[in-house]
């Protein structure tokens, strides 16, 4: 089905620019725009789709188990992911911003869109997104962050793997190279009740996972790996 996808963008100029595109050419498959992409992978182990996950604050932490920091404050934000020069963007309610380290977030939104997949590394000002889809519409979309631009993926929803790799997608593990980033739920006993919660781990080659968030007690989810496999963004929810 021939569908559109209308977006508008705030501008730091003020103004609200509209565009409409048509969905891009089915001539690339939708895998293979999709490999091209850090984290994901040809042969997924999470078929089925998460849960939603709760908006909390943008946090950092170095692999090699430095402190985490937080990089935003206030909450509402959702799916950090890495540019491929090292910059960092996040959603913040229902738009796309630019998470600085040193100041907090730079206004640059994008509306109606559910995650941030991840940036294409042969077109990288191309971010890959999870979207709310009409009837028939498909649930991935391209953002051009020079042009102002979305367009909607070619989906099949008749092909298994393409089902396959959308859950992927929407999930929380992520694959670069030797290097597994993913959650893992936590628990202990509190007074009353058991407390659960989840963490952020590591995973590199054969060796054993490490806990690199210890949240302890609040939810640590969507972690994202930078370029150079030294740091892990995450997004924390309060307790």
């Amino acid at each position: 089905m021939n569908t559109m996808c209308l977006v508008a963008m705030a501008l730091p100029a003020s103004a609200a620019l509209v565009v409409w595109m048509p969905p891009a050419s089915a001539a690339e498959s939708l895998l293979a725009r999709l490999l091209r992409i850090a984290g994901l992978t040809a042969a997924p182990s999470q078929m089925r789709e998460p849960e939603d996950t709760a908006a909390g604050d943008v946090w950092t932490v170095t692999v090699d188990q430095g402190s985490a920091r937080s990089l935003t404050q206030g909450g509402g934000y959702r799916s950090p992911i890495f540019a491929a020069d090292g910059r960092l963007y996040a959603l913040k309610d229902s738009g796309v911003v630019q998470v600085a380290q040193s100041e907090g977030a730079t206004a640059m939104k994008v509306p109606n869109i559910v995650k941030l997949v991840g940036f294409d590394t042969e077109r990288r000002d191309e971010l890959v997104v999870v979207v709310e889809p009409r009837a028939g519409g498909s649930p991935l979309a391209v953002v051009s962050l020079t042009n102002r631009t979305v367009t909607p993926l070619p989906f099949d929803g008749t092909s298994q793997q393409e089902q396959l790799v959308v859950a992927e997608t929407r999930g929380q593990e992520r694959v670069y190279g030797d290097t597994m980033v993913f959650v893992k739920m936590e628990s202990r006993r509190g007074l009353s009740r058991e407390i659960r919660w989840t963490d952020v781990y590591v995973k590199r080659g054969s060796g054993e996972a490490q806990n690199v968030s210890k949240c302890d007690g609040a939810n640590c989810t969507e972690p994202a790996l930078s370029p150079d496999r030294k740091t892990v963004a995450f997004v924390k929810s309060a307790r």
